[in-house]
């Protein structure tokens, strides 16, 4: 045999050893996988069980990071933090954002069950229940209608579908918005479980007036003159009115996605707690009345993410509950 021979020789029997180890490796993988993925599927069964949404959430998540490709376990880990987040007791800074926080976590896993799933309609139903209590009507009347696609006799779904035509037909025109029309639209509005989202127990959500003309000098927190400070003004007298005496506020910020996420965060935070501070000084209203948030881009209104229309300031008016 030649030198050249006995070396290619010897490279192939390292070759093959070397192939043989991965097969092997591969092999055991999978194996653990599949494994793994049969206790998740245990899980999944026993959370299925469950009906406290703190236990559904732990065994949830167990079977994710278990099997991470699990569509249904993500789905019902999605539905039990939704739940979570809509189960808050305090009016307060700290209790909306753990809120808000798992309703932000339940839409990621509902977009990662869309996504290792495209045939399931219930994470598409989660998606848009979720948008319709924060007033996202455009998206949720997408993901509702991918509801109806996915199952048709889905009366739940087209039901929302109506409900969004009716809100969207009586939303104000943008512009200059009086006090009077903001305190009679807080008043006359219905009372509706599925803003529960907002995750206060005890109060019940019975507005959520979105205003696009409140604009900001660049980059910054300080509110723009004309329009912008004459809108405030009008909020402050609605706010600050015996009509409202038994209301609480959540002044949302929230911006478009141009610029980077931290400073965008930032920003929106700093802009609601700009407002919050000139309706306390100029109307006099008891700071304890108004709770601040901020959301960044993280809570687009429409599409895409950097129209202009995502850049806004919302008012949620709570009406605290009798005997609270």
């Amino acid at each position: 045999m030649s030198a050249n021979a006995s070396v290619r020789n010897i490279s192939d029997r390292v070759f093959w050893a070397f192939f043989s180890i991965i097969f092997l490796l591969f092999g055991s993988l999978a194996n653990v996988f599949a494994e793994d993925c049969f206790r998740a599927r245990e899980l999944y069964a026993r959370g299925a069980k469950l009906l406290n949404y703190e236990e559904r959430k732990a065994v949830f998540q167990k079977a994710v990071d278990l099997c991470p490709s699990y569509a249904e376990a993500h789905c019902n880990l999605a539905d039990a933090l939704e739940n979570l987040g809509v189960l808050k007791k305090h009016f307060h800074e700290k209790s909306l954002s753990d809120g808000n926080a798992l309703l932000d976590e339940a839409v990621k896993h509902y977009q990662k069950a869309i996504e290792l799933k495209s045939s399931m309609y219930q994470p598409h139903l989660g998606l848009a229940e979720i948008y319709l209590g924060q007033a996202r009507y455009a998206l949720a009347a997408e993901e509702f209608k991918k509801v109806c696609d996915l199952d048709p006799g889905n009366e739940r779904a087209r039901a929302a579908l109506d409900k969004i035509k009716e809100i969207l037909s009586r939303e104000p025109q943008q512009g200059l918005r009086k006090s009077s029309d903001i305190i009679g639209r807080a008043k006359d509005s219905r009372q509706d479980p599925s803003d529960r989202t907002m995750g206060v127990e005890d109060h019940t959500v019975r507005d959520r007036e979105s205003f696009e003309n409140i604009l900001f000098a660049g980059w910054s927190a300080q509110i723009a003159s004309g329009e912008p400070t004459e809108q405030v003004d009008e909020i402050g007298e609605a706010l600050s009115s015996p009509d409202l005496a038994e209301f609480d506020f959540v002044v949302e910020g929230h911006t478009n996605i141009v610029g980077e996420f931290d400073e965008n965060m930032r920003l929106s935070w700093d802009r609601s707690r700009s407002v919050k501070n000139y309706l306390v000084k100029k109307f006099g209203i008891d700071p304890g009345r108004l709770v601040v948030q901020g959301f960044g881009y993280t809570r687009p209104k429409v599409s895409p993410d950097n129209d202009p229309r995502n850049r806004r300031v919302e008012i949620v008016f709570l009406q605290k509950n009798a005997g609270k």
